[in-house]
C-alpha cells in the first residue's frame, strides 16, 4: 500500500506535462534508457523520470518488463489517471538493490497511454531496459487433470474453471516469479485456500478431488501483476486410500489416508481385550497431530514421533475409540496412521517405530553402552 501510494505521489503530474515530448514503445518491442541527474525531476522527491507512448487498441492487453541496474517504478496513465503501477519486490526507499518490475494492463478504450518509468529514490540513477509485449489471454477453455495454463494476472483476482473426471489427488499451483501467488478452490462442498505451499512464494492446493466442476481463483498477496503458470496433476495414490471418516483400524497394520478439506481425518479402533498400542500418524508434508477418544482416554500429541510426526503410546482397555489425525494449519496432504501392538510389556517403542533409522538407534544403544562400562 505504502508503496502504491509512493508512486502515485512521485508520477501523479508527469502525464500533463510530458505525454508530447515522450518517444513512442512499441508493442513487440525493447527500448533502453538511462535515469540520469538530468532526466526529468520529480520535484516532490527529487526523483527522475523518462516517458513513452504506447498506441493501443480498446481491450488490448500488453505486459510491461523493467530490468537492468535502476531501482525503479512503472506506471500508466490514461491522460490524467494512473490506470497501473507496480514497483520492484521488496524495494524500499533507499534501496540501491534493483530487480526486475512487472506490470501487466489492458486498454479501457482506443488511444495512447503514458507509460512512465521512475527512479525508486532521488537518488537511485542507472540504465534499464523496458521491454513491451502483448499478452495472449487464456483461452478459457477448463482446466483437467494434468493440464496447464500460463496467463498474466492483471487486476485483484483471475478465476479459471476445473473440471474433473477422476477422483483421486490432485495438486493445482501457480507459479509465477512476478509476484507472490494465491489460490482458492470451490466447488464440491471444497473451500481451500493456499499461499506458499508450493515452495517459495508460489501458491499451491493439495486435495482429494471427486468428479465434478470446481473454480480456482489465483491471484497476488502483494497486489503485483505478471504472468504465472497454473498447473493441476493427478498424483497417483496407493491402493486403498482412506477418503472417508468412520473407518476402522486394524492393529498391526497401515492405514493410508488423506486430510479432508478442513484438514483432519478420523478412524474407529474396536478393542475386545486390554492392549497396549503405539499410534504414529507419518506425513511428509505436514506438521500431523493425534487426538484419541475413548473410555477413560482423552489424550493428544503433536511431535512425539520423528520430526513434525505425531505419536502416541497408550494402555487401553477393551473398547471403541476415536482416533483422530489432524494437521497444523488445516494443511492437505497424504499419510499414514500406523498402529503397533506393543503387548504387555514395557512402553519402549519397537525398532521400526515411525520409522527410526536402525543404523541410528543401534548407534545409540552403543554409546549407552560404553557409557555404562566407563562408568
Amino acid at each position: 500500500m505504502t508503496l502504491a501510494l509512493t508512486a502515485c505521489q512521485k508520477l501523479g503530474g508527469i502525464a500533463a506535462s510530458g505525454a508530447d515530448k515522450a518517444p513512442n514503445l512499441t508493442v513487440g518491442e525493447t527500448v533502453s534508457g538511462e535515469i540520469t541527474s538530468s532526466s526529468t525531476l520529480n520535484y516532490n522527491d527529487g526523483s527522475r523520470h523518462q516517458s513513452y507512448k504506447v498506441t493501443m487498441k480498446s481491450g488490448e492487453a500488453v505486459s510491461l518488463e523493467l530490468g537492468g541496474s535502476l531501482s525503479g517504478q512503472l506506471a500508466v496513465f490514461d491522460g490524467q489517471n494512473m490506470i497501473a503501477n507496480a514497483s520492484s519486490s521488496g524495494m524500499s526507499e533507499g534501496d540501491s538493490t534493483a530487480s526486475a518490475v512487472n506490470l501487466a494492463f489492458r486498454a479501457p478504450k482506443d488511444g495512447t497511454y503514458l507509460v512512465a518509468v521512475n527512479s525508486a529514490s532521488a537518488d537511485a540513477f542507472g540504465p534499464f531496459k523496458l521491454k513491451a509485449a502483448k499478452v495472449v489471454p487464456y483461452d478459457g477453455k477448463p482446466l483437467a487433470a494434468d493440464s496447464e495454463a500460463t496467463d498474466w494476472l492483471m487486476g485483484d483476482k483471475q478465476e479459471y474453471k476445473l473440471k474433473i473426471d477422476k477422483a483421486g489427488l490432485y495438486s493445482i499451483t501457480a507459479d509465477s516469479s512476478a509476484f507472490d501467488s494465491y489460490l482458492r478452490l470451490n466447488g464440491r462442498n471444497v473451500e481451500l485456500e493456499d499461499d506458499d505451499s508450493g515452495g517459495s512464494l508460489n501458491a499451491r492446493i493439495q486435495t482429494y478431488l471427486e468428479p465434478g466442476d470446481y473454480t480456482i481463483a489465483a491471484s497476488s498477496v502483494n497486489g503485483s501483476t505478471g504472468s504465472f503458470k497454473l498447473s493441476v496433476k493427478l498424483t497417483p495414490t496407493p491402493n486403498g486410500l482412506v477418503t472417508r471418516d468412520g473407518t476402522a483400524l486394524t492393529v498391526g497394520q497401515t492405514a493410508q489416508s488423506m486430510m479432508d478439506s478442513r484438514g483432519r481425518r478420523t478412524f474407529v479402533l474396536n478393542l475386545d481385550a486390554p492392549k497396549q498400542i503405539q499410534f504414529d500418524a507419518i506425513a511428509d508434508n505436514f506438521d500431523s497431530v493425534l487426538k484419541i477418544t475413548g473410555p477413560g482416554v482423552d489424550e493428544e500429541n503433536d511431535d512425539g514421533g520423528n520430526g513434525t510426526n505425531a505419536q502416541l503410546i497408550l494402555n487401553l482397555r477393551a473398547g471403541r475409540y476415536i482416533v483422530a489425525v489432524s494437521s497444523l494449519g488445516s494443511q492437505q496432504g497424504v499419510f499414514e496412521l500406523e498402529t503397533t501392538d506393543l503387548g504387555g510389556g514395557d512402553v519402549a517403542a519397537p525398532a521400526n517405530s515411525n520409522r527410526k533409522d536402525a543404523a541410528e538407534e543401534a548407534a545409540a544403544a552403543a554409546a549407552d553402552a560404553a557409557a555404562a562400562v566407563i562408568h
